[in-house]
């Protein structure tokens, strides 16, 4: 709208649906990039055929029933895990369409698309200084004991953490156990508030090695990544709690509650989303189906009409965004493992922060033995020894029920924001 021109690049793309304030930018930015993918399905179609194909015979010859068992066997992972939570998350995706529905009404859009769905309720420069966050990450982990604290003080003082953006160096963020030594960390800070809980989500990765490394030998110190975002998400949530304690700014209480909408809505609704498209895309090749463009398309719609429902208009031009998502093609069955941990680390947080102190007490001891049994069981097996069982419907009910929470909370914090003016 204002004449300049965009290379649509997966970071450009990205970046122009968080800040394009206008529809028609947005929308010609999607259209721009997703080009790409229009203009050659049949190309992604038979790329993730041979995916798929591979996966089958894989299976089969190590004589699996399924590409999902044969998947899930190594961690001992019952396939009904990951056909519950399709289903729960389907059943619970009301807040979701809730949270959409609410969108479309603050942004004033008579029509609302995909590219939509992440642009920020109210306009706000808000800096998070890096100086500014180690006493609040420090404050939202007080709840694990002074050991954990001190420990993450240390992180910090010590300079476990290579923070800022600098020639040469790779992008994102991680945190890289050193058994015997401590885990580094990377971020490219930015002093966003995205970029605060970046920080928080990395301190938790960090503190499950420490604890790991500390209290297991090298053979069974490292984890699996089905534990792993389980101590990351967590650190989040309380984090949020700090920040939403000290925040009396209408407007930054928004931004803070839409950033932890948002959060379940990709690590849990989306990542639902795609392991059902991906799940029913092997199930085809099993039943000996063939794999076309137009097959993976109803199949992907399907998926998000599953999640979405009606809240989003003209969904046949998102019928090809499968194919962006590389965990397709080089992480078979790999996404579902983000959706699972958000749910566990929901319910962690909900029994820590809520109910009988003796009972929050337990849950934090439980929580942290978790972290410090790093590799020692497989990973559902940890869980359930940590009082949450992932076999049951319960870890993803409290998460809807989270979500629910927060968009109530939201509704009302922009209704305050409308009588105000």
């Amino acid at each position: 709208s204002d004449g300049s021109t965009v290379v649509a690049s997966h970071a450009a793309y990205a970046n122009g649906l968080h800040t394009l304030r206008s529809q028609r930018d947005r929308e010609a930015l999607f259209d721009a990039h997703y080009t790409v993918y229009d203009s050659r399905p049949n190309t992604y179609a038979a790329i993730f055929n041979g995916v798929l194909q591979a996966d089958w015979f894989t299976a089969q010859a190590r004589r699996y029933t399924t590409t999902l068992a044969a998947n899930l066997d190594e961690n001992n992972i019952p396939v009904e895990v990951v056909e519950r939570l399709i289903a729960a998350a389907t059943a619970g995706a009301e807040p979701l369409r809730r949270y959409h529905r609410l969108r479309r009404q603050v942004l004033g859009l008579e029509r609302y698309h995909s590219f939509d769905a992440y642009l920020p309720l109210v306009e706000l420069d808000w800096q998070l200084p890096y100086d500014d966050l180690p006493a609040l990450v420090a404050e939202s982990v007080a709840i694990f004991g002074d050991d954990y604290r001190r420990t993450v003080e240390r992180a910090f003082a010590e300079r476990w953490i290579d923070v800022y953006e600098n020639e040469g160096k790779r992008s994102g963020a991680f945190s890289a156990g050193v058994y015997g030594v401590h885990p580094y960390m990377l971020l490219n800070h930015a002093d966003t508030l995205n970029d605060a809980f970046t920080l928080a989500h990395e301190m938790g990765h960090t503190m499950h090695t420490e604890l790991s490394h500390s209290h297991q030998p090298f053979a069974t110190s490292s984890y699996s990544i089905f534990v792993a975002e389980v101590a990351s998400m967590t650190n989040e949530s309380l984090f949020l709690d700090v920040l939403l304690r000290r925040e009396a700014d209408s407007r930054r209480r928004v931004a803070l509650l839409q950033h932890a909408i948002d959060d379940i809505a990709a690590s849990f609704y989306r990542q639902a989303m795609f392991a059902d498209f991906e799940l029913e895309a092997h199930r085809r090749v099993e039943r000996g189906e063939p794999v076309t463009a137009e097959a993976l398309q109803r199949l992907y719609l399907a998926s998000l009409h599953a999640i979405f429902g009606s809240t989003l208009d003209d969904t046949e031009r998102d019928r090809n965004t499968w194919a962006r998502i590389p965990h397709f093609y080089g992480s078979p069955y790999y996404v579902y493992q983000y959706a699972t941990s958000k749910a566990a680390a929901s319910l962690f947080h909900r029994r820590m922060t809520d109910g009988p102190q003796e009972a929050r007490a337990a849950t934090v001891e439980r929580y942290l033995e978790l972290l410090r049994a790093g590799g020692n069981d497989h990973p559902i097996t940890q869980l359930q020894r940590a009082g949450v069982d992932l076999s049951t419907a319960e870890p993803v009910e409290a998460l809807v029920s989270t979500m629910a929470s927060l968009v109530e909370r939201l509704e009302a914090e922009v209704a305050g924001l409308t009588v105000t003016g």
